[in-house]
């Protein structure tokens, strides 16, 4: 298909498997962004506890968000991702799992660190919620800070976070997408293959925007 382009909107990806306890949680986050994205595309990855039927519940708490819903077989997350790629319809993507969530200045903060930059993607801190509640922050910014290299730096010590992502559309698509014969690591291989040019940029700022919960079943 042909994508269509709204300047400076925001697609949101949402793969999800066996996550009908969660995706409406994920889903509310979404919907209460200060900065409301355009889409928010949610592909269930061949689930059998009813993730998808949770997710189309929330239909009518997405503050006039268009919400795309799609269940597929089990593929796995790079091609979960890659199919709302091909439905995404904005200039920049962000990417949330169904057991996470982001905190209400996630997009604008997001799109402040983006807009008029040559950053390819921007990435920012998050907090870590363990199955006991307890929580603790993963300074991913540090990290970029300190690495003379901000390239050699992701590479050796992945600091970016998926749930952290907004990035530019078309240079996903310019890549290929996510690798799907990766069965762990996919989103790892893509912030890599955008910054294999010299010329590449990307920024890591130290807001804390998303939460992470630690989750055995999690995709």
């Amino acid at each position: 298909m042909t994508n269509q382009q709204i300047p400076g909107g925001v697609s949101v990806i949402i793969p999800a498997y066996q996550a009908a306890n969660t995706i409406g949680r994920a889903l509310a986050s979404v919907a209460a962004q200060s900065v409301k994205p355009a889409q928010v595309i949610v592909v269930d990855d061949g689930s059998s506890d009813g993730t998808l039927e949770m997710a189309e519940q929330m239909r009518p708490a997405m503050a006039g968000i268009e919400l795309k819903i799609i269940g597929q077989e089990n593929k796995g997350a790079g091609a979960a991702r890659n199919r709302a790629l091909k439905e995404a319809t904005q200039d920049y993507v962000a990417f949330l799992d169904a057991d996470d969530e982001w905190m209400a200045e996630k997009i604008e903060r997001s799109l402040y660190h983006m807009e008029g930059t040559e950053n390819l993607f921007v990435a920012h801190d998050f907090v870590q919620r363990g199955e006991d509640g307890s929580e603790k922050t993963i300074k991913c910014a540090a990290h970029f800070r300190a690495a003379a290299d901000p390239y050699v730096g992701l590479y050796r010590t992945g600091f970016v976070g998926s749930i952290t992502v907004l990035a530019k559309r078309q240079a996903i698509e310019a890549v290929g997408g996510f690798d799907e014969s990766l069965l762990t690591g996919q989103d790892f291989d893509l912030w890599l293959s955008l910054l294999e040019s010299p010329q590449a940029k990307f920024a890591v700022f130290a807001e804390e925007l998303s939460r992470y919960h630690i989750n055995a079943s999690g995709i």
